[in-house]
């Protein structure tokens, strides 16, 4: 028995060790490619891409996508940020959900871009909240809804990041009649209170 805890003592030693240095790697490879040394960046990220980090994945992915520190490769781009989305990370699935809006390397299918940014946006991503308000308003795959555009929007102007939000908020709302604005408001303050959980 005391040889098992020791065994798990040292084991939780390696993990809290191991994450920590995926956390280094991680922010390390940020920086890297925030001061424009994307082949830094690259060699930080690609290992840690390799072994599941979700996050490293979708950082390889936009790597790929924009050409930085390796030759454009929107395939390679597609796979790295599907590797991510399907893991589960919000950043990849927005930006997976992007492609599929735009038609970039895929074909252009609003249900999927759609699905994928309601995935991030129930993890409460900004951005995919942003997104998802945006096929909303436009009718981009379904039917136009203001009382949802509305509600994403808010949702993604709560959080401060997205300044885009606030102005397309505040135009739909404008244009709402009073009983309107109290139904979109109401489904924006559901929304939150379920942690952005089952907001249809």
């Amino acid at each position: 028995m005391r040889k098992i805890r020791m065994i798990l003592a040292v084991l939780a030693a390696m993990t809290v060790g191991m994450t920590a240095a995926i956390a280094d790697a991680l922010s390390d490879g940020a920086h890297a490619y925030q001061m424009g040394n994307y082949s830094r960046a690259m060699e930080l990220w690609r290992p840690l891409a390799v072994q599941g980090n979700a996050t490293a994945q979708n950082n390889l992915g936009m790597m790929y996508l924009d050409g930085k520190g390796v030759k454009r490769n929107v395939s390679e781009a597609i796979r790295w940020i599907s590797l991510s989305a399907a893991a589960g990370s919000a950043l990849g699935q927005n930006n997976l959900g992007g492609l599929y809006r735009d038609g970039k390397g895929v074909a252009r299918d609003y249900g999927k871009a759609a699905q994928w940014f309601a995935a991030a946006a129930a993890q409460g991503n900004a951005a995919a909240q942003f997104n998802l308000g945006l096929m909303y308003e436009l009718g981009q795959g379904m039917k136009a809804e203001p009382f949802h555009a509305y509600m994403w929007y808010a949702l993604a102007a709560g959080q401060g990041s997205m300044p885009k939000a606030n102005a397309r908020r505040d135009a739909l709302f404008a244009r709402m009649t009073p009983a309107a604005k109290k139904q979109a408001m109401e489904l924006a303050q559901a929304c939150k209170r379920n942690n952005y959980k089952g907001c249809k």
